[in-house]
């Protein structure tokens, strides 16, 4: 058995559209047969205007996924549940730890979740939030990583992610989490930040749910600070797995993107942006 799924990016850090916001941050929305839901929030006001103009009515979502707890998806929860007192919530552990990225040169910077919508979190019924320590199934075609296992030597979180301001202690933000559609064109799947590694992230999907066959992949792969070799082994990946199509978003990064539509194809890799839709 498959679904049939339609997913919408919300807000993403690049709008083609002048009546769609755009900002740094990432939030998509997907309906199947019979589920709505909203992954991630973005950062500030695009996730909720966008939707407005786009006819999308964020109270019908009975799912909201937290892909992790940095501040560019989790920015418009406290907007979200303002909006909806149902949806059930599904994240990992340490969601809302405090966090931080410290570029040598540039002072600390907070990027963990905003105090807002941690207050907001603690705020609503525990019986609301799931969090995960495993992969879980939302219905039999429709799933949730979890946190994702680390295997390839070659992929890292993608930044100088620490978990305190002098980089002391490094932050593995195992709380990454990615989804995914069994559909009749194969597998596709969304993707946060995917800071577990696209690598790892696509292979594990395909060992929980059995199945090979990639049909896409759309979201931020985080690739923007890869170097020479990663961007390499991430090519190769995606040649060996065939794709319809590949719709990096959000953090994939410019150049990134540019040379996987050398490496790819433009018929296949289209950059992902504020309204942009895939159906399978």
């Amino acid at each position: 058995m498959s679904t049939s799924v339609k997913i919408t990016v919300l807000v993403d850090t690049e709008s083609f559209d002048e009546n769609l916001a755009k900002e740094h941050g990432f939030s998509a929305w997907i309906e199947t047969e019979d589920r709505h839901i909203l992954f991630d929030t973005g950062q500030i006001g695009g996730m909720l205007s966008n939707a407005q103009r786009l006819n999308i009515d964020l109270k019908q979502a009975d799912t909201l996924v937290l892909s992790h707890g940095h501040f560019d998806h989790t920015g418009q929860i406290p907007q979200f549940l303002a909006l909806n007192d149902h949806a059930r919530i599904y994240c990992c552990y340490n969601l809302d730890i405090t966090r931080y990225s410290c570029k040598i040169g540039t002072a600390p910077r907070s990027i963990g979740m905003p105090e807002a919508s941690r207050q907001a979190l603690s705020d609503i019924s525990s019986n609301r939030i799931c969090e995960l320590g495993t992969p879980r199934y939302l219905t039999p075609e429709i799933g949730l990583t979890g946190p994702v296992p680390r295997n390839s030597p070659l992929e890292d979180t993608g930044g100088p992610f620490f978990l305190d301001d002098h980089r002391g202690v490094d932050d593995l933000i195992e709380d990454d989490q990615s989804m995914w559609f069994e559909t009749d064109k194969g597998l596709l799947i969304l993707l946060g930040c995917c800071h577990a590694g696209l690598v790892n992230t696509v292979e594990y999907i395909k060992q929980i749910s059995g199945i090979d066959r990639i049909h896409g992949i759309i979201g931020g792969m985080h690739l923007v600070n890869a170097d020479e070799a990663r961007l390499q082994y991430t090519f190769d990946n995606m040649k060996r797995w065939k794709p319809d199509i590949l719709i990096p978003c959000h953090c994939t990064g410019a150049t990134p993107v540019a040379r996987m539509i050398e490496a790819i194809g433009s018929d296949i890799v289209k950059w992902g942006c504020s309204g942009y839709t895939v159906k399978a």
